[in-house]
């Protein structure tokens, strides 16, 4: 009777020993670093189940890098239609970022380029109506910043000429240029000559 209490209290224990290393252990199986030694293996699969895992759960200053290595994943396992949504993520994430010629190839930087350039408009259009409304909260940080990122965005993508961009850019440099913190920032680019 004893042997089999004995038994017992050693199997609950040893359970709850692994049922506190379980977690422990899958956390340092999903890890970015470990994705990374998949795709680097032509594992892609696998990698992408790791990135899966990461995505919503990996610290901000890797979630753009879990984001860039699936869309690597699914570019290499020929899924057109989910590397470009994983593009357009990106991209709503933050609209000012670039795949740099060290990340990736000519190809993968143009079909970025080439996902990217349509979603900018809208984007554009919803940053500014951000601004606009922290400007007439009289948010005045808050506003400067926005209607900077507006001016940034559209001299970064060259979309003045886009139907309504080149408004929104000279009315974003005039609000900005209204605000008090404006002073502190760089002019944004000339606005375009009214056509």
């Amino acid at each position: 009777m004893k042997v089999v209490r004995s038994s017992t209290r050693v199997a609950i224990v040893f359970a709850g020993c692994l049922a506190i290393a379980a977690p422990v252990w899958a956390r340092q199986e999903t890890t970015l670093a470990r994705a990374k030694e998949f795709y680097a293996s032509a594992a892609y699969e696998e990698a992408l189940d790791i990135l899966r895992r990461l995505n919503g759960i990996s610290p901000p200053a890797e979630t753009r890098e879990v984001a860039v290595y699936q869309l690597f994943c699914l570019l290499a396992l020929g899924r057109v239609d989910e590397t470009k949504k994983t593009i357009e993520t990106i991209v709503r994430a933050d609209p000012m970022y670039h795949l740099s010629e060290e990340d990736a190839s000519p190809r993968v930087r143009t079909l970025f380029e080439e996902t990217r350039r349509p979603l900018l408009p809208g984007i554009i259009k919803d940053l500014y109506a951000q601004a606009k409304a922290a400007y007439d909260r009289k948010d005045t940080a808050e506003a400067v910043d926005g209607f900077d990122r507006v001016i940034a965005l559209v001299a970064d993508a060259s979309l003045t000429d886009a139907p309504g961009i080149g408004d929104i850019n000279t009315l974003a440099i005039g609000f900005r240029d209204l605000l008090p913190g404006a002073a502190d920032s760089p002019p944004g680019p000339p606005a375009p000559p009214p056509p």
